[in-house]
């Protein structure tokens, strides 16, 4: 009986987008399953593509004559476990996006395959095709592939021939039969395999007087057995020969063995703790929700204990023989989450997180793929870890929008854990002090278990939050960012030897950069927002689309040198706190001191050695972070989000104030927390000073309800970009009257624009957005789906992205 796989074309377009039907052949019929990874002829042209297969049928509804075969496998193994492609099923509906996208998200990078094209020299002879060439270049191009064993790759052609028309002389080449125009589809990375050498013992024979290098190597072999041929180079350079020799007469031995590229630095022990009464209830009642199948949020206020709950559940679950996902919002959280549960698990936990290198990230996903580890932690990745025997999954600060994609397909990390936990019978625990609305609102309705910590470990008192009014402090002559009593607790703590962190959520020197004389301030010339002016680099940086310029010594407008930098960023901060308190060794913490691998956890055991006393930085050091020494928070300014034009500014304000403050008086000394403001009176900022999240929760909910914003409506944000703002205008009021137009048959939802962005161009796009509202999910995604399959999105020059509940409005 002929089976058929059904696949997906690794081909991002709307035509490409299906399933096509491939006939399996008989030498790969015991190999091919759902999830494998295959070579097959696409198009009139039978080019050679990478496609996923997703299912096995032998039934089809087309002619069996226009079904092609199967080319070949890929992998030896299906990449994708089986219920892993019912998940990239729903995320297509659900985030309407591509098939590929979906597939593409579940697989990393490394994973992917590469297409490479190549020209390989036909079986005739090498001098009667020589005696065939005519021309001058073609004889050339022709010695060059010989002398590549007849064949050679086309990007390396293209460089080496890069002064001719490359194409045309290839042509001529397959044309008269010489050479034939492969595409080869390969994996972009495989194992790291290192040679391990051993001394032969069976060999009695002696090394002649002459082979001083080989002797000495010999001697460095048998003193240190199994030692690898990359570390003898490091001894010994130049070696490759001497090695080669001993290797072709038998005194040495080679053994090759797998090296895994990513490993630890240290890993700290983890001491048990003894589980207080407080959180042994918590257990139990999460595993009663468990019992009943249902979902859990787990709320506790800061240093009440969470990851303790999270270890205890893991160990129990890896006892019971099944796999588990630990999420992190930040990388800056990995390493300290890393250590805690290697301490406790062991060499059962990979890692996965954009911080790793392309190998890296290759060797972990195969420990997972392979069974070799039992618990990954990661970040929003790594919810779509490859285990086939998934028992729960763990989302820490599920709040943080680091857990919203904002890339094809835009998706709810909370949402596909939902989704995924449902598919493979798991559990799901979503941990934070500062829940989301809407999950807290799905926990007060009972669609998750909810579970509170009211209190910090042991009794433990939560840090008194002082709240300063600036608008004070200017009155009183005070025009420095430090308020007086930030001033004094500051002294206070160094006093006292203690630690202090301070948080402003802006990097850079300045926020902007303006003429005193004629009002000119200095704007990204691709986007619409001012540059940021960056002392160190002594340059004006673009926070959107990474543009940087020369720091101007005079008004490019006007002429004048009278230009002042306002605002204030991390490295002010910093050089305002070392001025003003005669303090050098100063620690930042933000987007331009953690560009480079390793160094978020440099900066922190620093912090954690005590070698500095100060940690200042942006949200990287708001949340998770545990410092036993640290006395004081300091938030310069509590009004970054407050007026921004997005529902969800309150509620981040509170997240971000709650949550920087949590980082106080974590180990025995009570804990301070300074916060300044111009805004006092703001009820996000009151409800932060009482540590009282429910109270905020009661508050934000009524504001919620009134405006039918998420939990009580869902919201869709339609950006309409592009390079020709006309064009853009136009696109956008075209996909209004269609939506207009369609939305008649779907009553309920809302419609806002079409109008500009609050950013109204990044990257040199404009952009116009359309927003619409809906009590129902459903309807407003089967509308979207209707603007997905229409001809407004193959405008040339127009991109039209969908976000369905997007994290921000702007």
């Amino acid at each position: 009986m002929q089976i058929y796989a059904e696949v997906i074309i690794n081909n991002k377009h709307k035509e490409t987008d299906k399933i096509f039907h491939y006939a399996v052949p008989e030498n790969l019929m015991d190999k091919v399953q759902p999830g494998c990874r295959v070579i097959v002829p696409f198009g009139i042209s039978n080019k050679h593509m990478e496609a996923y297969i997703l299912g096995l049928t032998d039934q089809v509804d087309i002619p069996v004559k226009r079904i092609k075969q199967i080319h070949s496998l890929i992998d030896d193994y299906p990449l994708i476990p089986g219920k892993m492609i019912r998940l990239i099923e729903w995320m297509k509906e659900k985030y309407i996006c591509f098939y590929i996208d979906a597939i593409q998200t579940v697989i990393p990078t490394p994973i992917r395959t590469k297409s490479t094209s190549v020209i390989e020299l036909s079986e005739e002879d090498y001098e009667q095709k020589k005696a065939r060439v005519k021309s001058d270049t073609l004889l050339e191009i022709l010695e060059y592939i010989e002398e590549n064993d007849g064949s050679a790759n086309l990007a390396d052609l293209k460089s080496y021939f890069s002064d001719i028309k490359l194409d045309y002389f290839i042509k001529k080449l397959t044309d008269a039969g010489l050479a034939v125009k492969k595409q080869i589809i390969k994996s972009k990375l495989g194992k790291k395999i290192d040679k391990l050498l051993y001394i032969n013992q069976n060999i009695n024979a002696e090394l002649s007087k002459n082979a001083i290098k080989q002797k000495e190597l010999l001697d460095y072999i048998k003193d240190n057995p199994g030692v690898s041929i990359t570390k003898l180079k490091t001894v010994y350079s130049n070696c490759d020969s001497s090695v080669k020799t001993l290797i072709n007469k038998n005194y040495i031995n080679v053994i090759e063995k797998e090296e895994y590229r990513y490993g630890e630095t240290r890993v700290y022990e983890d001491k048990r703790p003894y589980l207080t009464e407080k959180q042994l209830d918590a257990i139990k009642q999460i595993e009663e929700h468990f019992k009943e199948k249902r979902n859990v949020l787990l709320h506790g206020v800061t240093g009440s204990g969470k990851t303790e709950i999270y270890l205890d559940l893991i160990e129990k679950y890896i006892q019971m023989g099944k796999d588990c996902i630990i999420l992190v919002p930040e990388i800056s959280l990995t390493p300290q989450m890393i250590n805690r549960f290697k301490g406790r698990l062991g060499d059962k936990v990979a890692v996965l997180h954009s911080g790793l290198n392309e190998g890296e990230k290759y060797d972990e996903w195969r420990k997972i793929k392979t069974g070799e580890v039992k618990a990954v932690v990661g970040a929003r990745s790594a919810i779509f870890a490859p285990f086939s025997n998934l028992g729960i999954i763990i989302i820490d600060e599920e709040h943080e929008n680091t857990y919203k994609s904002e890339i094809k397909p835009k998706y709810i990390t909370r949402e596909v854990a939902e989704k995924r936990c449902r598919l493979e019978d798991a559990r799901l625990i979503m941990g934070s002090a500062t829940p989301s609305i809407e999950s807290y609102y799905r926990a007060k309705h009972g669609e998750l278990g909810l579970v509170e910590l009211p209190e910090r470990v042991n009794g433990k008192e939560m840090p008194e939050v002082f709240v300063v009014d600036m608008r004070e402090e200017l009155k009183q002559g005070n025009k420095t960012i430090f308020s007086r009593l930030l001033t004094e607790e500051i002294l206070q703590t160094m006093k006292e030897n203690n630690q202090l962190i301070l948080f402003l959520n802006r990097r850079g020197h300045s926020t902007f950069v303006s003429c005193r004389d004629c009002g000119l301030v200095m704007k990204c010339p691709r986007c619409s927002i001012s540059l940021t002016y960056h002392m160190n680099e002594d340059n004006l940086s673009c926070h959107y689309c990474g543009l940087q310029k020369p720091n101007p010594p005079v008004c490019p407008k006007c002429g004048s040198k009278n230009i002042k930098y306002f605002g204030v960023g991390t490295q002010k901060l910093e050089r305002e706190f070392q001025k003003k308190f005669s303090i050098k060794n100063t620690l930042r913490m933000d987007a331009d001191t953690t560009r480079f691998k390793n160094s978020h956890e440099a900066i922190l055991d620093l912090f954690r050695s005590g070698k500095s006393k100060v940690l200042l930085g942006t949200q990287m050091i708001s949340k998770g972070l545990d410092f036993p020494n640290v006395t004081l928070v300091g938030v310069i300014t509590a009004d970054t989000s407050i007026n921004l034009p997005d529902f969800r500014s309150a509620e981040r304000t509170f997240q971000m104030i709650a949550q920087v403050a949590g980082r106080s008086g974590r180990g025995s000394k009570e804990g301070k927390v300074v916060v300044q403001t111009y805004t006092p009176e703001h009820y996000s900022i009151i409800y932060a000073k009482m540590h009282d999240f429910v109270g905020f929760y009661n508050e934000e909910i009524k504001l919620r309800r009134e405006l039918s914003y998420p939990p009580f409506s869902h919201i869709a944000n339609i950006l309409i970009s592009g390079f020709d703002e006309r064009k853009v205008i136009r696109s956008a009021n075209d996909v209004g009257i269609f939506m207009d137009a369609e939305i008649k048959e779907y009553p309920g939802i809302e419609k806002l624009g079409p109008s500009t962005a609050p950013l109204s161009r990044i990257k040199s796009k404009f952009r116009w957005q359309i927003i619409l509202k809906s009590e129902s999910e459903d309807m407003l995604r089967e509308l979207l789906q209707k603007l997905a399959d229409s001809k407004y999105t193959e405008i040339e020059g127009i991109t039209i992205s969908i976000d369905i509940n997007p994290n921000s409005m702007l």
